[in-house]
């Protein structure tokens, strides 16, 4: 007759049970479904963006071409054209000619105006770096054919740098200025120290300025004096028009696209809750198993540091250390972990204590079993799942304590965490100022994580508590 074979069991639950137990309640099931989108984003954040991407935040010229304190995008979806969109001019004709030792570029596009406010400025990009050693820079001029059959001619400007800002030129303004002098007769119709961009989109109605709705057609004419023709080409080529909107979740007071801000923030603060979590459950199953399962001296010792660490007022010693030696996250993460396990481990010690009480732990010192046999068979599959419930519920804190640490400007600042996020909205009065975009997303993503671990938590109190789980 075969053996019949000993089946793994946890608190009398096979795994599979274990598993049809947590998702035999709605919570289980929501937990399951909120912390898979959780993972998939994590991992989704990890493979789009760089390597590097703490760098690539942190440098301003990677963002100038983009709006400040902007909108979302989808925001006209919702009370119409309002607001002009970032564009990326693409589809643009370019054509060269050489005449007299002087090569012509001319560059066309149009674009389709039918917004109540027009774009901020207009970027001209060159991604050549000869750009910046000629001797004699390439000059742009621009003529702009509006809907209602007038032009204004811009320039020439001198193209020496790699982003060109067409309205801030003292000529584009005063040229802009002379445009509505012949035009409408209104002297000096773009403000001291303002872009003259958006002037270009306007008309005159009655004496007040009302955008003027339509096509628009423009010419680029660049002149490239050297022997190096091709310093302005095709590839290197790039045209903005600056919106006052911008992508999924609105720019910031340096124009950061928050979407990748709060993408960014994912495996981040992700990362941040898991590893203090971890560190905090090694220590108090250490602590715990050690001073429950040997007692006397040992246990007498390591509950008095238990105590000790218990009383230790974590958050300001975090705040503190933070600011005298200049911690990054993950100093802070270790420091936080270090400091928060002594109520994981009196849990721990009083699970063990009692089991070790038991009298089947008692016939197998009788039997002569070791005590290494008796905490590997008898003890650790016991408070296996309290460990992986304690894990869980530290989470929680450990994400909100480090959110408060960045909140404050400290700890990391310079990663893209949710925290930090916060911190810049809250530096630059964006809740005040109507900036909703900045302030409530990474606010809601914290309080996501946190109900993610805590509906996860719920669900497995029925695990590894068997009086929840009989009635």
């Amino acid at each position: 007759m075969a053996r019949r074979q000993r089946e793994f069991r946890i608190l009398g639950m096979t795994p599979s049970e274990i598993v049809r137990e947590f998702f035999s309640s709605g919570t289980g099931k929501v937990a399951a479904a909120l912390f898979i989108v959780l993972i998939v984003v994590s991992v989704y954040a990890l493979v789009t963006l760089p390597p590097n991407f703490a760098k690539v935040w942190n440098n301003p010229k990677y963002w100038q071409l983009n709006p400040q304190y902007a909108p979302p995008a989808w925001i006209d979806s919702i009370i119409g054209p309002v607001y002009s969109p970032q564009i990326y001019v693409n589809d643009y004709t370019f054509t060269v000619q050489h005449q007299d030792g002087v090569t012509y570029i001319t560059v066309t596009f149009s674009v389709n105006y039918k917004y109540d406010k027009p774009w901020n400025e207009i970027f001209i990009v060159v991604n050549n770096p000869a750009i910046y050693s000629m001797s004699q820079p390439p000059v742009v001029s621009i003529t702009i054919y509006r809907p209602d059959g007038s032009k204004i001619t811009l320039g020439p400007l001198p193209i020496n740098t790699r982003v060109t800002t067409l309205g801030v030129s003292p000529e584009v303004v005063s040229q802009v200025n002379l445009f509505y002098s012949e035009e409408y007769h209104i002297s000096n119709v773009v403000p001291t120290g303002s872009s003259a961009t958006p002037y270009l989109f306007y008309t005159v109605d009655d004496g007040k300025l009302m955008p003027l709705k339509g096509p628009y057609k423009f010419t680029m004419v660049f002149y490239v004096f050297s022997q190096n023709s091709s310093v302005i080409n095709r590839k290197d080529l790039e045209i903005v028009l600056q919106g006052q909107i911008y992508g999924l979740m609105g720019t910031d007071n340096e124009g950061h696209d928050l979407w990748l801000g709060l993408l960014a923030g994912f495996p981040i603060d992700l990362a941040v809750g898991l590893l203090s979590a971890l560190i905090i459950v090694v220590i108090a199953v250490i602590i715990g198993i050690v001073a429950g399962f040997y007692g006397g001296l040992i246990d007498e010792t390591l509950m008095r540091l238990t105590d000790f660490v218990i009383l230790l007022p974590a958050f300001p010693l975090l705040i503190v250390f933070s600011v005298l030696f200049g911690w990054s996250i993950w100093d802070a993460v270790v420091f936080l972990a270090i400091v928060s396990w002594g109520a994981s481990a009196r849990i721990i010690r009083a699970m063990i204590m009692q089991i070790r009480s038991a009298q089947y732990i008692e016939s197998a010192v009788i039997a002569g079993a070791s005590r290494m046999w008796i905490l590997r068979n008898h003890i650790l599959p016991q408070i296996v799942p309290f460990i992986l419930y304690l894990l869980v519920t530290n989470v929680p804190g450990a994400i909100l304590t480090l959110s408060a640490i960045n909140f404050l400007g400290l700890a990391g600042s310079e990663y893209p965490t949710w925290g930090t996020l916060l911190y810049y909205a809250d530096e630059f009065g964006a809740l005040t100022s109507g900036y909703w975009w900045w302030v409530i997303p990474p606010g809601l993503l914290i309080a996501f994580v946190a109900v993610v671990f805590i509906l996860t938590a719920m669900a497995s109190e029925p695990v590894v508590n068997p009086r929840l789980r009989y009635g």
